[in-house]
């Protein structure tokens, strides 16, 4: 364990760097999103009304999840320093903490945009098929694959962030040219960050290492294929494509 992680090696054991090259190739192809980067309204109104669902629902399932200590003391208890169990967990409790005062909820930062968008008044439907099976996702109860999930999740809207923060047409859109969800997603932290987070939990909880990076690649394969699916239902739905968008679509 180090002071704040259960585990020092997770971005070498779970290949971050490749799984974050498989999650930048998805967002970048999708059509919605290259739209949303180009500056079409339409689909960056429905990007922001066709995700709210999962936005909302995905805040609520971390808020409904808790952390039980006995799998953990079950998992390092002939580790050398086993013991350390409750002290590594206050010590992430005390992280995200601070990390949740700073950026406050991530799903009221969404719904400010929509609001500003005016997107708010496509809100309200059911969620779409792939948004729906997100949302089914966030909500198993299978701790490794919830923080497998969660760690998915975080890919995607850091890479979405990431895809989207940089085209002037697309920040436009927002008031000062700012879209404050994208710079969360974007902005350092002290200590781990929520991808390192959700990665070293999903270990901790698997009953072992291979059962762990097993878990984690078939949850994000899972969580891709979702939101592509969910992206192109979402355009589909919200923002047909048209001959009249207001600028190409991006190379991103």
């Amino acid at each position: 364990m180090t002071a704040a992680l259960f585990f020092a090696d997770n971005d070498q054991f779970f290949s971050t760097s490749a799984m974050r090259a498989r999650v930048k190739k998805a967002v970048a192809a999708a059509p919605l999103i290259r739209r949303a980067a180009g500056g079409d309204r339409r689909a960056v109104e429905a990007l922001h009304a066709g995700f709210w669902p999962f936005v909302e629902e995905f805040e609520r399932a971390i808020d409904r999840h808790q952390l039980p200590r006995q799998p953990l003391q079950r998992r390092f208890r002939d580790a050398p320093d086993g013991a350390r169990v409750n002290d590594v967990l206050r010590t992430l409790a005390r992280h995200v903490l601070h990390m949740k005062n700073e950026e406050g909820s991530h799903a009221q930062v969404w719904r400010k945009h929509m609001r500003d968008l005016g997107s708010d008044r496509l809100a309200g439907a059911s969620p779409l098929g792939g948004v729906a099976r997100l949302i089914a996702l966030a909500n198993d109860d299978d701790l490794p694959r919830f923080f497998a999930l969660l760690a998915a999740t975080e890919l995607i809207a850091e890479e979405l962030s990431a895809c989207l923060v940089g085209h002037a047409d697309f920040v436009s859109l927002f008031p000062r040219g700012r879209w404050t969800w994208g710079d969360i997603h974007l902005a350092s932290h002290h200590g781990p960050s929520h991808l390192q987070i959700d990665l070293d939990l999903a270990r901790a909880y698997s009953s072992d290492d291979a059962v762990a990076a097993a878990r984690v690649e078939d949850t994000l394969a899972q969580v891709l294929a979702a939101f592509r699916d969910a992206a192109d239902e979402v355009e589909a739905s919200f923002a047909a494509p048209s001959g009249d968008l207001r600028t190409a679509p991006a190379a991103i």
